[in-house]
């Protein structure tokens, strides 16, 4: 259902994703940033765990999410964040399945690339999603940087209404510093005070979409307590869990479910 690439575009992927793979598991990511943050050594040795078992599931992104054939309310598209791909969802598509929601679908897009050109193809891939499955609606569930991208469709692109739902998890809605040393448009328009981040604090809240913002105090990436609560969303706020690591919590997966079963 994603469109095709040209192989320049996957040359560059591909180099961006061995950058990535190489920072997880040396342990540049996740020890250098949280020192900097001076969070406790527990959490930065799980999120490493959590980071590496991110990474070695990257070849995973090929193929099907868990899920990808259930039945349940609506379908959920999942949207990974920077540098990072759609296998990053594996051990929560599989909770969503198990708990009877889905079909899951991952959307991949260029995370180089620019905010609004992305939500502009995820609204073409929503579009594919309600056509092959007679759907009135879907869920989106964005992880960082992807949270952004679904919530400038939402807020934007007319995607309040076609989607029910919009969680996102550890996205920096209102920026992040971190965005300084990264590559891309992201390097500017994820950066606090952007004109991305303006635009979108500008927006009135959806008026059909439910907003979740699911953070942790312990995000070395996107901390909680810079952030903020947007406006009419529901924010859901953790301690100890670190930016990868959210995406494989239990008590994460609980709250998305709970959201996500409601008709």
């Amino acid at each position: 259902m994603q469109r095709r690439h040209s192989i320049r575009h996957l040359a560059w992927r591909g180099g961006v994703a061995v950058v990535a793979q190489a920072m997880m598991f040396t342990g540049l990511y996740p020890f250098v940033p949280h020192v900097f943050r001076k969070l406790p050594l527990r959490t930065a040795l799980a999120e490493w765990g959590m980071s590496m078992a991110v990474s070695a599931a990257r070849p995973f992104g090929f193929f099907p999410l868990p899920g990808a054939r259930a039945h349940g309310p609506r379908p959920i598209i999942v949207l990974h964040g920077f540098a990072m791909n759609r296998a990053n969802f594996v051990p929560l598509a599989y909770r969503l399945a198990r708990a009877g929601l889905g079909p899951v679908f991952g959307f991949e897009y260029w995370t180089l690339g620019r905010t609004a050109a992305a939500a502009r193809q995820l609204a073409w891939f929503v579009d594919q999603v309600q056509a092959a499955t007679g759907a009135a609606q879907v869920d989106l569930v964005g992880h960082s940087m992807g949270g952004v991208v679904a919530r400038y469709y939402v807020a934007v692109l007319g995607g309040d209404g076609p989607v029910k739902n919009l969680i996102t998890i550890g996205s920096p809605h209102a920026g992040t510093d971190v965005a300084a040393v990264g590559i891309g448009h992201a390097r500017r328009e994820l950066a606090a005070g952007s004109k991305l981040v303006s635009r979108l604090a500008s927006a009135p809240p959806p008026q059909h979409t439910r907003v979740v913002t699911i953070m942790s105090r312990a995000d070395a990436l996107v901390p909680a307590d810079r952030q903020g609560e947007l406006a009419g969303a529901e924010c859901v706020v953790y301690d100890d869990l670190g930016h990868v690591a959210l995406l494989g919590s239990r008590r994460v997966a609980r709250e998305v479910v709970a959201r996500l079963s409601e008709p």
